[in-house]
């Protein structure tokens, strides 16, 4: 019978199970890491990585339709633009 004993279970290896997995792995743990998408091969399967923003619909910013559906979420990271984008470059950001 297979030794299926394990001191720490993962779910999911995006950047936090993955992180997770690497820490106690390194101290020594030995950890079960479960994931449920398809596999991803490193660079072939990375569809988007040479994408400029011109690729994407709406230069992947949100539309008007999506800031008037979605009100809460304008404040917040989904629909929020970055300082960069409303042209504040060479202006200080108010504290």
């Amino acid at each position: 019978m297979p030794d299926n004993h394990y001191d720490a279970i993962v779910v999911g290896s995006g950047i936090s199970g993955g992180w997770a997995a690497k820490e106690l792995t390194e101290k020594g743990l030995k950890v079960l890491l479960l994931e449920r998408g398809r596999n991803i091969e490193h660079v072939k399967d990375y569809h988007n990585a040479d994408k400029e923003a011109w690729d994407y619909p709406h230069r992947n910013e949100p539309t008007q339709e999506m800031i008037a559906k979605y009100p809460v979420l304008k404040r917040d990271y989904p629909l929020m633009k970055p300082p960069w984008a409303c042209g504040r470059m060479n202006r200080p950001i108010p504290t």
